[in-house]
């Protein structure tokens, strides 16, 4: 099993069910104490699990030809007291989560970087912000044609933000880093597995059904399923 180190005595489907509990709840000592009826494992155990998790998760990705355009927009939190930005990409159609950057700024240049990486995922798709100026400057410098979305198309992805924003204070806040120069990985892998929950697991009220699965499975069944698949 590459990247997901497993120990003997929690079997690989408690592990996921933990971590699927976790984002139910949004809480890692709510999901710990779910997991008693079956087996006693700590928070922290729960947290290391969905850290572990991360490289497998990375695997799921979009494919380009369902993004028919993509919405940006960013949001500052803070990670062990520091602010950073977290800059999301978003198909407002089918409701996928595409992809994110994490930087310590918000500028253009990062605007620039995180726009430039999304061309080479998803092709030179029309690009719509808001009217930060970074975003304009940054599609100038791409040779994109940048669109500024109304308001009631901008509510769409802000309610997007502000669940990640949320969940990610309240991870940061239970769990800080304790390194002194900390390279926000922590971060990284929490936004990796909350991108395959969100396109792959959780039901959308809108879709009836989680992004890019047309499956009637329950939810945690979905989630082991696909993860143990791609750990095979």
């Amino acid at each position: 099993m590459i990247g997901f180190i497993v120990r003997e005595r929690t079997p690989v489907w408690m592990m996921l069910y933990g971590i699927y509990l976790y984002f139910c709840c949004n809480s890692f000592t709510r999901a710990s104490r779910a997991l008693e009826p079956f087996v006693k494992r700590s928070s922290v155990a729960i947290w290391k699990w969905l850290q572990k998790l991360a490289s497998i998760c990375d695997r799921f990705d979009v494919d380009r030809s369902m993004v028919s355009c993509i919405y940006i927009d960013e949001t500052m939190v803070y990670i062990k007291g520091n602010q950073a930005w977290i800059w999301v990409a978003y198909e407002p159609i089918k409701k996928l989560f595409l992809a994110f950057h994490i930087s310590h700024q918000g500028n253009t240049i990062d605007a620039y970087l995180f726009i430039k990486e999304l061309v080479r995922r998803y092709g030179r798709k029309p690009i719509w912000t808001d009217d930060a100026g970074w975003y304009k400057e940054a599609c100038r410098w791409l040779r994109l044609k940048h669109h500024v979305y109304p308001q009631g198309q901008k509510n769409l992805i802000e309610r997007m933000n502000q669940a990640l924003k949320d969940r990610v204070e309240c991870f940061d806040d239970l769990f800080p880093c304790f390194k002194e120069d900390c390279d926000i990985k922590h971060v990284h892998n929490w936004i990796s597995v909350f991108r395959f929950y969100h396109n792959h697991v959780r039901v959308n009220e809108e879709l009836g059904r989680a992004p890019l699965q047309d499956d009637t499975l329950p939810e945690y069944m979905r989630f082991i399923k696909l993860i143990q698949e791609a750990m095979a």
